[in-house]
């Protein structure tokens, strides 16, 4: 059975404005993998302009809600503070 799979991309405007980090570069790579490896891309859900702090996040609470219902076997980021900066909340 293919694994399905929610992509999380996030980026903080001051990273992007510095850095260059920009939602699509991040989407673009995922869905590659996702390609990749034969899985199922579900959603993609983008948290812009929000920082990883906190987990007060629109698109992050709205794909928990659908990880609790079992919409996804996967959630993929790029790096993994893109979930989360706190060890304890990642």
């Amino acid at each position: 059975m293919k694994k399905r799979v929610f992509v999380y991309i996030r980026v903080s405007t001051q990273e992007q404005a510095e850095e260059g980090y920009s939602l699509g570069e991040q989407e673009e790579r995922l869905r590659k993998y996702c390609d990749a490896m034969g899985w199922i891309l579900v959603k993609v859900y983008t948290d812009g302009g929000f920082s990883g702090g906190n987990l007060d996040r629109p698109a992050l609470k709205a794909m928990i809600k659908e990880i609790e219902k079992g919409a996804a076997d996967i959630v993929l980021v790029d790096k993994l503070d893109r979930l989360s900066r706190s060890q304890f909340d990642t």
